[in-house]
């Protein structure tokens, strides 16, 4: 349940010059590497490292969150707050589950919005709340 933060973005980054400071190239994005305009993730450099699931908004108190890279297995756990009657919300990258996600849930109900890429929890019990996403 901590924090991380991107090392570097540098909007005018390229491959000659870097990021334009101290000869450094430790952009998170290159134009000229982008080759698709249209695809979001073209000029992305170690999106597998930084695209990931992670809860958004929790109705409750969160407990635990992980994820493993190499089997893309996102593991979170909370306890709902039965007063908060809001869903909890997990970004869920297109990127990371190109064919879709199976979804085990300990208990309560889950939709998937495709297009914004986010699963949608509601908690219709007062137990803490385990939710496993892995690739189809």
């Amino acid at each position: 349940l901590i924090g991380g933060t991107i090392w570097n973005y540098t909007a005018d980054n390229n491959n000659l010059h870097g990021d334009n400071w101290n000869e450094e190239d430790n952009s998170i994005f290159s134009r000229d590497q982008q080759d698709n305009p249209d695809d979001i993730n073209s000029g992305g450099r170690a999106i597998e490292g930084f695209c990931r699931p992670y809860a958004v908004r929790t109705a409750g108190e969160p407990l635990y969150m992980s994820f493993n890279l190499k089997k893309r297995r996102f593991e979170y756990r909370f306890r709902p707050d039965q007063s908060i009657t809001s869903p909890t919300e997990i970004y869920v990258p297109r990127y990371q589950y190109p064919k879709g996600i199976d979804v085990s849930l300990s208990s309560g109900d889950y939709a998937m919005n495709e297009s914004e890429q986010i699963l949608i929890v509601k908690n219709t019990g007062g137990d803490d709340v385990t939710l496993i996403l892995t690739p189809v």
